[in-house]
Order: C-alpha cells, then sequence, then structure tokens
C-alpha cells in the first residue's frame, strides 16, 4: 500500500514535469541574439500544454498543430511515460527489499545482548590495563548473570545465526558507540538491577531479562532507533514485526542445554514475494478501470473527499477480489477495512467497507469475481 501510494505521487510529479518541459521549450532564449517574439512563445507554449493534456488524459488532440509543438509534445510524452516505468520497477524493487531487511535487522537485535558484553569486556581491558582511572560503569562484575545466561548461550550456538550474522555482516562493530550507550541504560534499570542481584536465575529468569533488554530497552532507545530510520525504516511498524520475531526465538528456548528456533518473517517468502509483486503490478495495471468504477460508486462524494490513501487501498482490495481467485471477498474486505484503520482517516472505515460491498457485488454478478476452490464459491 505504501509504494503505491508512492508511485501515485511520483506519478504526479512526472505529470508535473512534463509541463515544466513544456515551459521551458518554448520559454524565450536569453542566450540568443536573435530577438524573442514572446507573444508567439507564449501562444504555442498555450497550445502544446493543451496537447499534452489532451495525450495525457486520452482526449482528441486539438487541430493544426505545428510540427515544433508536436515535437516538444512527444519528447515530454516519452520522458513522463519513461520515468514513470523507472519509478515503477524502482518501488517495487523497493517494496521487496525493505520486507525482506526486516528478517536482516531481527537478527540484528538477537545479537544486540552478545554485543553489549563484548562492550562491556573492552571495559574491563580498560580499567585493568588503568588501574587508577575512575570507573562508574562496573565492568564486566554487574553483568555476571547475564555472561552465563542460557538464552544468550543458545543464540550463540546457533549456528543458523551466527552464519547468517556472517554472511551478512549484521554486527554491531560499527555502531559500537550506541551499543555502550544502550548498556550504560541497561545497567541502570531496575528489572536488570534484580536479575543481577538473583544467586541462580532460573531459565525462565534468563529468558525475560533478555527479552527485556530486546524489548523495553534497545527497540525503545533514541540511539539505537537512529540507526534504522537512517537506513529509510517505517519504524513504528517495523518495531512491532521485529519484537514479533524476536519474541518467537527467546521463546522456543524450552529447556536448559536445548538450542533455539529462528522465527520466520512468513511461512513462505517466495510465494509471499509473488504475490505482492502481483497485486503490486495488477493494481496499477488497473489503475485507471478502477479509479473509474470507485468513482461511480462514491458519486455523493466529491472527488477530493475522498483520502488518496483510501483511493489506494480500495483499488488494492478490487484488484484482490478479481485476480486471487484463491481469496474469499469477505476476507479481502475484511482485510482492508483493517488497513485502512492504521492508515486513513477515523471515517474511512466504514466508507471503504460500504464502497467494496457495493463494488463486489456488482462485480459478482457481471462474472468477473471468480472464486474457486473448497467453500470459495459463495464468498
Amino acid at each position: 500500500m505504501q509504494h503505491l501510494y508512492a508511485y501515485q505521487r511520483c506519478r504526479q510529479a512526472n505529470y508535473e514535469l512534463a509541463f515544466e518541459f513544456v515551459r521551458e521549450s518554448f520559454a524565450p532564449d536569453l542566450n540568443s541574439m536573435e530577438v524573442q517574439d514572446r507573444e508567439a512563445l507564449a501562444q504555442q507554449r498555450t497550445l502544446a500544454n493543451e496537447l499534452l493534456t489532451a495525450r495525457l488524459e486520452g482526449q482528441a488532440s486539438p487541430a493544426d498543430t505545428s510540427r515544433r509543438i508536436e515535437q516538444v509534445v512527444d519528447q515530454a510524452l516519452r520522458n513522463y511515460r519513461e520515468q514513470c516505468r523507472k519509478d515503477q520497477r524502482f518501488l517495487r524493487n523497493q517494496m521487496v527489499a525493505r520486507t525482506e531487511k526486516i528478517g536482516d535487522y531481527y537478527r540484528r537485535f538477537l545479537v544486540l545482548p552478545e554485543a553489549l558484553l563484548q562492550e562491556a569486556g573492552r571495559e574491563a581491558q580498560k580499567k585493568a590495563a588503568n588501574p587508577n582511572a575512575s570507573d562508574k560503569s562496573g565492568g564486566t562484575q554487574s553483568l555476571t548473570n547475564l555472561i552465563n545466561n542460557r538464552l544468550l548461550a543458545a543464540l550463540r550456538n546457533s549456528d543458523a545465526l551466527q552464519e547468517t550474522v556472517r554472511q551478512q555482516a549484521l554486527s554491531w562493530q560499527g555502531h559500537r558507540s550506541e551499543v555502550r550507550q544502550l548498556l550504560k541504560v541497561v545497567r541502570g534499570d531496575a528489572n536488570y538491577q534484580t536479575y543481577q542481584g538473583l544467586t541462580e536465575p532460573s531459565l525462565e529468569e534468563d529468558v525475560a531479562i533478555v527479552r527485556h533488554i530486546v524489548n523495553s530497552l534497545a527497540l525503545n532507545h533514541e540511539a539505537i532507533i537512529n540507526i534504522f530510520e537512517e537506513d529509510g525504516v517505517n519504524w513504528e511498524e517495523d518495531k512491532k514485526i521485529i519484537k514479533n520475531l524476536t519474541n518467537r526465538t527467546f521463546k522456543s528456548l524450552k529447556k536448559e542445554g536445548a538450542g533455539i528456533e529462528m522465527a520466520s518473517l512468513t511461512p513462505n517468502w517466495e510465494d509471499d514475494r509473488a504475490f505482492f509483486e502481483e497485486l503490486y503490478e495488477q493494481t496499477l495495471r488497473h489503475d485507471e478501470e478502477y479509479e473509474l468504477l470507485i468513482s461511480e460508486k462514491s458519486k455523493n462524494w466529491a472527488a477530493d473527499r475522498i483520502a488518496s490513501v483510501d483511493n489506494v487501498i480500495m483499488k488494492m482490495a478490487i484488484t484482490e477480489m478479481v485476480h486471487f481467485s484463491s481469496i474469499p471477498v469477505k476476507v479481502t474486505i475484511n482485510e482492508y477495512v483493517d488497513v485502512s484503520k492504521l492508515y486513513s482517516t477515523q471515517k474511512s472505515r466504514q466508507f471503504i467497507n460500504g464502497i467494496l460491498e457495493v463494488i463486489s457485488q456488482e462485480l459478482l454478478k457481471q462474472g468477473l469475481i471468480r472464486k474457486s476452490g473448497r467453500g470459495l464459491m459463495d464468498n
């Protein structure tokens, strides 16, 4: 949804750039030694704008345009269409890459507690080398229980995790300053201090403190958040997914000495990626068709009163209803109404639900929605 919305904004910018190209093409040449006929240039620019508008909107072209005007408009159209194609490909690739990166971020947070221990070890080494220096950190003594933490040992011994971290360079080595800041917060945290005061922490207590460090401290630490936001992450959304994935991994440690199970972003990423790409491409391919359908069913609403995000959500829903035969219509409508709760206005939920219900009934009658599979024929 976000990348389709971004494409709409890109397309609008490309539309405006096409007219800017026309304006510049018929602007007076200030470097020319010849006298510029500003009135004639203005007339040509007006005719070119009319021709460009007609071609962009599929209307009849004005008659009697000069060859120069035709050439400029043709070039403006080529620029517009080529840039739109580039934006479409870029955003599709970014959509997939951004989703795949969430898995990398999840694995980085799994190895963050180990990075805290390593940083504490470096501090202890500095203290040993300079015993007269003041030391407010407590060295590694304040981390004794964490050093022996069973969950961290399981993460350390996970071949799958450590191999991925090595291959994709997911360590925190380049962000030691941020890790030190987090380490200071961890040492001063009341829950952590209680844990460190335990004589023999249980397995459950070992798991609980690591979950607390990652979920409550690291995922909300400004310096840590900034690292990911600089990488283009939509943090408030991705944080929830990362938290879910790390919790699933932490909970997988059932007994001492056992291994942990790595969580997957989806049960079958290859199938889901194909679904994402197909939904994205089909929604763009039928954009004008579904725009008309939505406008016909929302005649009581002025076009500027319908949120742009609502339009994108409804087009995606129609695409899913028409082009994905294994998904029940009711499921599609409910899912996109839920999306509107997160990303659109307070009134969007009811509006989108009503429009999609009307459209789905019409498309079913026309035979454009065809569901296959057991239990789907009436959905």
